[in-house]
């Protein structure tokens, strides 16, 4: 989609601008989730593949020392630890990984300016995941910062300035009539409207 199609639809200006802002919008959050998506895949494959090479250079110094049933059992014991450890922190940082990803694409559904921004500003400790993919504790802290820091989103809601006038000097119809007098002064005759 772009701006000549739409025109060719019979759009306005400012009608294709409106459109391809949302459209624009769209495209980021979907770019976002996907980038997020990626991201987390990526770490995982990096820590799995780190680990299975791990495991394998761990099983081939068993095979080496293989010859004492005793040392055997405890290295056993030993890498059995070790893999528990590995898991426990494998999971915690996939567990990390799908966090942010989800907390990304939250916050660009919030119009944030600058993601890194906000997160600075959030508490996460408070912030969980929940089992069906949503952040519970996100919008209360999202809500008060839209309040108190307004700056930090684009809201879109663009004020337009109006100045404060004063009221407009009452000048009287007859100014036309005055005017054609003779000896005609017009601060005089302001100041005579305005003692009315």
């Amino acid at each position: 989609m772009n701006t000549e199609e739409l025109k060719a639809l019979g759009l306005n200006d400012e009608q294709v601008k409106s459109v391809m802002a949302k459209y624009g919008q769209s495209i980021n959050a979907e770019k976002a989730k996907v980038q997020a998506d990626l991201d987390a895949k990526t770490a995982q494959v990096t820590d799995l593949t780190e680990q299975l090479a791990n495991r394998d250079s761990d099983i081939k110094a068993l095979k080496k020392s293989a010859g004492d049933n005793e040392d055997l059992s405890k290295q056993l014991s030993e890498l059995q630890d070790k893999y528990k450890a590995d898991t426990e922190n494998l999971n915690a940082k996939l567990n990390q990984t799908r966090f942010d990803s989800v907390l990304t694409e939250a916050l660009s559904k919030t119009k944030a300016r600058d993601a890194k921004d906000i997160k600075a500003l959030l508490d996460l400790e408070s912030i969980k995941l929940g089992e069906d993919g949503s952040l519970e504790g996100l919008d209360a802290q999202i809500s008060t910062l839209q309040q108190e820091k307004a700056y930090l989103f684009d809201l879109g809601t663009g004020q337009s300035y109006k100045p404060a006038g004063g009221s407009g000097a009452k000048i009287s119809s007859d100014l036309s009539a005055a005017m054609k007098q003779e000896g005609f002064n017009l601060t005089e005759f302001l100041k005579e409207q305005g003692e009315d």
